[in-house]
């Protein structure tokens, strides 16, 4: 097993030495997705009875035109029999370059969708408490009733209704009558 946060942290590294970060960046995220449809190319891709050699040609025949470093590093999974970690790899790389490039990535829980002025809000709200670029992602989820939970960094604040609702169940289920 490799270290999928070391490796996806190096790739990044080399990427920006060679000042392509952001063409690995969005490579990176079209194979991840790519092969998130074809799962079984992962399978093949880790299979001790395909050779290292034969993949390698496979890989980069499948991804010909992708900077030559990532195809490269692409391989190397191979040769490790890891290529299953590649998605992880992805995500180590993406927070390397969150980190070098002061992005902070924040998802904000809705009932319904945000008005584009309400997203903007947010955003400067979080940049201004921060000192970072915010990136938001706007996730849907009805439960919530309305409010907000927001999500960023390993916190999570929740302004919906749905936490008040429980709050004052569990006030009233412990109030001494």
């Amino acid at each position: 097993m490799i270290d999928a946060v070391g490796y996806g942290k190096a790739l990044y590294e080399l990427s920006a030495e060679n000042g392509t970060q952001d063409r690995v960046r969005e490579e990176l995220r079209v194979i991840c997705e790519a092969l998130e449809q074809q799962p079984q190319y992962i399978t093949l891709m880790d299979t001790p009875a395909v050779g290292s050699g034969e993949k390698c040609r496979l890989l980069k025949e499948a991804f010909a035109g992708v900077e030559e470093m990532l195809c490269n590093f692409l391989c190397i999974l191979c040769e490790k029999r890891a290529f299953y970690c590649l998605s992880a790899c992805r995500r180590a790389y993406e927070g390397a370059y969150d980190q070098a490039h002061n992005i902070l990535r924040a998802t904000a829980l809705t009932a319904k969708p945000m008005e584009e002025r309400q997203k903007q809000a947010l955003k400067q709200k979080l940049s201004a408490m921060t000192g970072k670029q915010v990136e938001l992602d706007n996730r849907i989820e009805p439960a919530l009733i309305g409010g907000i939970r927001l999500r960023y960094a390993g916190v999570q604040l929740d302004g919906s209704i749905q936490n008040r609702l429980e709050t004052l169940r569990r006030n009233l289920a412990e109030a001494i009558v």
